[in-house]
């Protein structure tokens, strides 16, 4: 794995930042297709998140797979329809795919024992559907790491930006220097002004070939003067709290 040892600042800040921070007039944002599903309020208020950040519609169902070794897998079903953020990443869909599993899952409290997976189905524009499946082991862990992004979002706002630095790993699989890493974090900072929210993208785990299983979290920074992308990357055989980088794009 190798990584740059400045802060990207290249290109053009992506759609779904500017489409998340200012909705356009007529979306739906409450319509829900259930399919005489009963769910709880903290399902409820999952699906109310999803439909919050990306509009359009959102139909929910519950089901279970056909019998394995280890029995019938239960899962929790969310199609989106009518999306025109998710719809404008038709090329990355695994990464809206993901955070709405992700936005979902994490309202869920007991709800998380009565499913092995959720299920993102994604209807298109043009009619194409895709259908991704998230163990809900994968979403656990992502919603673990992401309190680490949290950490990292919340000292990049109180502008502590030496308080990052034992939260970084350069010297194992990501060579780097953080010292350099951060000096350029702080030293870009006032361009972009004062942290407003973390929004995030999605995630995707990655397995080299030696069998190191990787998670890469991504989203923005909405900030008062720019937004831009941020993402983090964590080993998944290292302590929780430890990210293997960090990095901004534009």
């Amino acid at each position: 794995m190798k990584i740059k040892k400045s802060i990207l600042l290249i290109g053009i800040i992506g759609l779904l930042i500017s489409s998340c921070a200012d909705k356009k007039d007529g979306e739906q944002k409450t319509t829900l297709l259930s399919n005489f599903v009963s769910i709880t309020d903290n399902e409820d208020k999952g699906v109310k998140e999803v439909l919050g950040f990306y509009g359009g519609y959102c139909k929910y169902a519950v089901g279970a797979s056909a019998s394995t070794d280890k029995g019938k897998s239960k899962y929790f079903e969310l199609e989106m329809s009518k999306s025109e953020v998710i719809d404008s990443y038709s090329d990355v869909a695994q990464m809206p795919a993901s955070n709405v599993a992700y936005l979902f899952y994490k309202n869920l409290a007991e709800e998380k024992e009565n499913y092995n997976e959720i299920h993102t189905v994604i209807v298109f524009a043009d009619g194409d559907e895709m259908t991704f499946k998230y163990p809900t082991e994968q979403l656990e862990i992502v919603q673990n790491r992401m309190k680490s992004v949290k950490q990292i979002i919340s000292l990049i706002k109180s502008k502590d930006f030496q308080g990052i630095k034992p939260l970084l790993n350069d010297a194992s699989v990501a060579k780097y220097d953080k010292n350099e890493l951060v000096a350029n974090m702080e030293k870009v900072d006032s361009n972009f002004g004062d942290v407003k929210e973390f929004l995030p993208y999605g995630f995707r785990f990655n397995e080299l070939e030696n069998g190191k299983k990787y998670l890469h979290i991504s989203g923005a920074i909405m900030r008062d003067k720019q937004n831009h992308e941020f993402s983090a990357d964590f080993d998944l055989d290292a302590p929780i709290d430890e990210l293997l980088k960090i990095e901004y794009k534009l």
